[in-house]
């Protein structure tokens, strides 16, 4: 029985293993881009297969013999491997967005601020006057929604008197979008970048400082089993909105489900072509899924911005009765200090990456026909 165990712990150690490595792959199969997403749990499941081969070793034998010395160090091989890649989104290293200095600030402050909020209110969630009181005791600008379908639509109206300008696209496919902003929004339209039921939402959104903002909401479908069983669709629309979002000369936000983690090979691509920043990065994980699952969580709703705006507050928001806790991120426009961020060098071949990840969900047959005729929304209801 003894040897049974051990074998186990053996095959476990090796999966582990494999596992860290295959994110290396550039391949959209949602089994290789699943193993992006628990490298903390990895760590942990490591370590926990290292100390029971090890039991299990001393109670058959009564010793620990050289097989448990190299469990232990596929543990550390691991635990290294995994921790270097999500140390950056650690207080171990320096933020990527410098934090607001109010002393450096002009009279102008609270004209040239903007406080967003980005919540997938999840479609069967019932626990509407809950959300409620959150987002109003959190008093964004702007709300980013997803997965909004006829009733969170009601909802939203519900907001008008302090959030009158709101685009919509209710849909009862889970990826039903809004962008709901005290603001005055100027510019909007409702676009299906790469699948014909897939929104994102694009505004422009005026400060009271009258500075233009163009502010993005995206959410797309992750690889999984059944469904759309690669990453390509998802990769390539965050892949042709970084093409876009680089050549914009206005400051930029753009936030989302992107049902992908932030240190994920597809997400550092994103913020290395479009130069823009993520406020996480240096700060800690601000885990926003499973809500109800303390020891399975990933920062999978994400807010970014380009260097004209410093950090004022980043937080993870109370639970709304979503399987996502909804990220505030409070962003000081600051021009004067955009050189002080630490944007990602773009590497050599990144361009074609994209590039290649735009051909693949072109090419795809799930993917549909719509890339390059974005529709456009009614006007703004105000």
């Amino acid at each position: 029985m003894f040897l049974f165990f051990n074998i186990f712990f053996i095959v476990i150690a090796a999966c582990l293993v494999i596992g860290s490595l295959l994110p290396l792959v550039d391949y959209p199969h949602w089994f290789i881009r699943t193993w992006d997403f628990p490298r903390v749990q990895i760590i942990l499941f490591t370590w926990a297969t290292a100390v029971g081969y090890a039991l299990t070793q001393f109670i058959g034998s009564g010793a620990l013999d050289a097989g448990v010395a190299a469990m232990g160090a596929v543990a550390l091989g691991v635990t290294i491997w995994q921790s270097l890649q999500i140390a950056p989104y650690t207080p171990l290293v320096s933020p990527q967005v410098k934090a607001w200095n109010r002393q450096l600030s002009g009279p102008s402050t609270d004209e040239s601020h903007l406080r967003l909020v980005m919540t997938n209110v999840q479609q069967e969630n019932r626990q509407i006057e809950l959300w409620k009181d959150v987002m109003t005791r959190a008093e964004p600008d702007i709300m980013i929604v997803a997965e909004v379908n006829a009733d969170w639509a009601a909802a939203l109206n519900d907001l008008r008197s302090t959030h009158p300008y709101q685009v919509c696209q209710p849909q009862e496919n889970c990826y039903g979008l809004a962008i709901a902003s005290r603001l005055p929004i100027t510019e909007q339209k409702i676009r299906f970048l790469v699948q014909d039921d897939i929104p994102s939402i694009d505004t422009l959104v005026e400060l009271p400082s009258g500075q233009q903002v163009r502010v993005v909401g995206v959410h797309p479908r992750p690889p999984e089993p059944v469904r759309d069983t690669n990453s390509t669709a998802r990769d390539g629309e965050l892949s042709l909105w970084g093409k876009e979002l680089v050549g914009e000369s206005r400051p930029v936000v753009i936030g989302g489900d992107l049902n992908d983690v932030a240190w994920s090979r597809s997400t550092r691509l994103f913020l290395r072509v479009s130069g823009l920043l993520d406020p996480r990065r240096g700060r800690g994980f601000y885990n926003s899924f499973h809500a109800r699952h303390w020891w399975m969580r990933f920062p999978l709703d994400h807010v970014f911005h380009s260097t004209d705006f410093s950090l004022r507050r980043l937080a993870r928001l109370d639970n709304v009765g979503s399987d996502h806790f909804p990220i505030l991120v409070d962003l000081q426009y600051e021009p004067r200090e955009q050189n002080d961020h630490d944007r990602l060098d773009k590497k050599q071949g990144d361009s074609e990456e994209a590039e290649e990840k735009v051909e693949r969900a072109e090419e795809s047959s799930e993917a549909q026909s719509e890339i390059e005729t974005p529709r456009e929304a009614p006007a703004a209801s105000r």
